[in-house]
C-alpha cells in the first residue's frame, strides 16, 4: 500500500512538468524572440557590431538546427533537398522577421520554396495582425491569409512587394487542408502597366505549409481596354509631374496628386487584368500550371 502511494505521488509530481513541457515550436519561438529581443536592444544602443555580431551567428545557427528538427527532411520534385534557415538576420533589417521555416531554391535557380508549419504560420499571423496592411482587414486564421498578397510581402519577399493580379482558381488537392494559387508581380516600386510574371501556390497538408514561387510559362498578354486605362492614367499623372517640375519641385500638392494618380492607374489595370484574363487561354494554361505545382506539394510525405 505504501508503495502504491509512493508510486502516486511521484505520478503526480511530475505531472505539472509534463503539462507545462514546451514543444518544439514553442522552445523554438522562446529562443527566437529572447534573442532577437537582446541583439535589437543592442543594436537601438549603437552596439550591433563585434561580441553581438558574433552571437547572432551562432544564434542564428542554433535556431537553424531547431528548424531542421521541426521541420524534417523535405522532398519536393524541382526543389533542392537541402534547404537554409528563412531567417537571415536577428537585427532589424531586410532578412528578418520572415516566416519561420526552411528555404529551397528550385532546380531551374528561379524558383523558391518556403516550408513551414501551421502552428508556426498562425503564430506568424498573429505577431502582424497589428501592423497589417492598412485598409486590408488583417486575417484571423491562416485560411483567410492565404489569398493576401501582403502575406506573401511578409512571409517570403523580404526585398519586393507582392502585387496580385488574378487568383487562379485550382483545386484543393485531397491530401491538403488549404491550397491557394495566384498570379503575380514582385516589385520594389508601384508595378505601374506592368504584366504578372510568376506564380505563387501555397498549400497545407499534414501539419506543414509549403509556400512555392516560379515563373509563369504561358505568354501573358493584357487586353486593349486595360491598356486604355493605365494610358490615361498616366497621362493625368504626367500633368500632375510637369506642374510639379515647373514649380521647382516647391508644390507638394501636386507631387501627392502625382503618387496618387499612379496609385490609382496601376489599381485600375490590375482589376481590369483580373476581369479580362479568366476568358483568356493564358489563363487556363496558368491555372494547369499552378495545379500541378500544388499538386506536388501536397504529394510530399513526411
Amino acid at each position: 500500500m505504501m508503495a502504491k502511494t509512493a508510486s502516486l505521488a511521484l505520478l503526480l509530481a511530475f505531472t505539472p512538468l509534463a503539462a507545462t513541457a514546451a514543444t518544439p515550436e514553442e522552445a523554438y519561438i522562446s529562443l527566437r524572440d529572447r534573442s532577437t529581443a537582446k541583439l535589437r536592444k543592442l543594436e537601438a544602443a549603437g552596439k550591433a557590431a563585434g561580441a553581438a555580431e558574433a552571437e547572432e551567428q551562432k544564434t542564428l545557427k542554433e535556431l537553424g538546427e531547431k528548424m531542421e528538427a521541426i521541420i524534417g527532411p523535405v522532398s519536393v520534385p524541382g526543389f533542392q533537398k537541402l534547404g537554409k534557415y528563412s531567417i537571415e538576420t536577428l537585427f532589424d533589417g531586410v532578412g528578418a522577421d520572415q516566416l519561420d521555416g526552411l528555404a529551397f531554391s528550385g532546380d531551374d535557380d528561379k524558383s523558391q520554396l518556403t516550408v513551414s508549419t501551421q502552428g508556426l504560420a498562425e503564430a506568424f499571423l498573429r505577431a502582424h495582425r497589428k501592423n497589417w496592411l492598412k485598409g486590408e482587414k488583417p486575417p484571423q486564421s491562416l485560411g483567410e491569409a492565404l489569398p493576401s498578397p501582403y502575406f506573401y510581402t511578409l512571409a517570403v519577399s523580404p526585398d519586393a512587394g507582392v502585387e496580385k493580379y488574378a487568383d487562379l482558381p485550382i483545386a484543393k488537392p485531397s491530401a491538403a487542408t488549404l491550397a491557394t494559387a495566384l498570379l503575380d508581380l514582385r516589385s520594389q516600386d508601384d508595378a505601374g502597366g506592368a504584366l504578372p510574371d510568376e506564380i505563387i501556390v501555397a498549400v497545407a497538408s499534414e501539419g506543414r505549409l509549403y509556400i512555392a514561387s516560379t515563373p509563369a510559362k504561358a505568354k501573358i498578354e493584357s487586353a486593349p481596354a486595360c491598356e486604355k486605362i493605365w494610358s490615361e492614367h498616366q497621362a493625368k499623372a504626367k500633368k500632375a509631374m510637369d506642374s510639379y517640375s515647373a514649380s521647382g519641385l516647391a508644390d507638394e500638392k501636386d507631387f501627392e496628386k502625382y503618387s496618387k494618380l499612379q496609385e490609382e492607374g496601376s489599381s485600375a489595370f490590375r482589376h481590369c487584368f483580373a476581369e479580362h484574363a479568366k476568358s483568356e487561354k493564358f489563363f487556363a494554361a496558368l491555372t494547369q500550371e499552378a495545379q500541378a505545382l500544388a499538386d506536388k506539394l501536397a504529394a510530399t510525405k513526411r
